[in-house]
């Protein structure tokens, strides 16, 4: 076994080669991993989480990364974050409904001032142009622009077509955020494998071994693994994908009720998973239920005000005049409002699967 690990340990501080060879090096090392993995919690009598948290410190080098907390940055990058994300959804003439799903899904409003959430919400009307959004992030953490970029790369194919714009407005995103050609190759692997596993609706044991692989071939071309837990495309695995594909990666999962409610009411990345798994009796997950809760409502109060807002852009358009172009703005804004309410009828079901 050390011999194997000596030789492992060899193998990936190579990885600096060619991206295809590096990439296929670094699958072969989390399959190999994932074995060995499973070997070890079963002899020292230890959870997957722990055996996972090793595997990931021998291929990369590196300990498990903390997820990046989007909700912690100073609020200038938070709006801004928010605005990068409806900027390169409407690069392609509208805000579909599978586009706010997702911006929904990782934005998170809780601790913002008054001026930060409705400059936030306000978006869901007049998205703001990408570069503006992006120029604060130049120095920012290499997790947060790695993040950031996955993320842009997710909203492009939520309705499952690439706009010829969107794809123009991520390679500037890519240079803005200092991402390297091989680093943004592997961001789009890693975004479409996942996305392959969400379609097939292999969300277990298949998502554990897609994430770890994946993720492989980030961590190959140095992209931070903690950029991945903010991730829209694990958000889309279903309960059982998140806690496996989650797992895979070092962090702290283990089945327990709710875990699907709590990721995908979407109230910030995660909606704090870490205390949810934390939650060993009664009194805890009973605590977090009534949290949970309360970031329900709190969802639904912001898909209202979005809602409220264009109401309002409604009546400002429709007084304008009668011609083609009000015509066609007129019935954008009425379809990003049926996607808001069908949305909120969504959130709203599971909110009351949470009491």
């Amino acid at each position: 076994m050390s011999d194997f690990w000596g030789e492992l340990g060899k193998t990936v501080g190579k990885t600096q080669q060619a991206l295809d060879t590096a990439r296929k090096e670094a699958e072969r090392l989390a399959r190999e991993a994932g074995k060995v993995a499973q070997e070890v919690a079963t002899e020292a009598g230890r959870g997957l989480t722990g055996a996972v948290g090793q595997v990931q410190q021998l291929v990369t080098g590196e300990a498990p990364e903390e997820p990046v907390n989007l909700a912690a940055l100073p609020e200038p990058q938070r709006v801004a974050y928010a605005g990068a994300l409806y900027a390169l959804a409407a690069a392609d003439g509208g805000l579909d409904k599978d586009e706010l799903q997702l911006i929904i899904d990782l934005v998170d409003l809780g601790g913002l001032s008054p001026g930060g959430r409705r400059m936030v919400l306000n978006y869901v009307v007049a998205p703001p142009a990408l570069a503006d959004t992006l120029a604060p992030f130049g120095a920012a953490p290499a997790p947060v622009r790695y993040a950031l970029l996955l993320n842009l790369v997710e909203l492009a194919w939520a309705n499952d077509l690439l706009d010829p714009q969107q794809d123009t407005l991520l390679t500037t995103a890519q240079a803005a955020l200092h991402v390297s050609d091989e680093q943004y190759r592997a961001i789009w692997r890693f975004m479409r494998e996942l996305r392959a596993v969400r379609l097939r609706g292999q969300n277990d044991s298949t998502a554990a071994q897609a994430t770890k692989v994946a993720a492989a071939g980030l961590a190959a071309v140095g992209v931070p693994l903690a950029a991945v837990y903010a991730s829209g495309s694990v958000l889309g695995l279903s309960a059982a994908g998140i806690t496996s594909g989650l797992a895979a990666l070092g962090l702290g999962l283990g089945m327990v009720p709710g875990i699907g409610i709590a990721v995908l009411l979407g109230t910030g990345v995660f909606l704090g998973v870490r205390a949810l798994l934390d939650a060993t009796n009664q009194t805890e997950q009973g605590q977090l239920r009534t949290q949970l809760a309360q970031q329900a409502q709190a969802v639904l109060a912001s898909l209202d005000e979005m809602i409220t807002l264009l109401d309002a852009q409604i009546l400002v358009v429709a007084q304008a005049g009668d011609t083609q172009t009000i015509g066609m703005r007129l019935a954008a804004l009425h379809e990003r409002r049926r996607a808001l309410q069908q949305i909120m009828a969504r959130r709203r079901a599971m909110a009351e699967t949470i009491g």
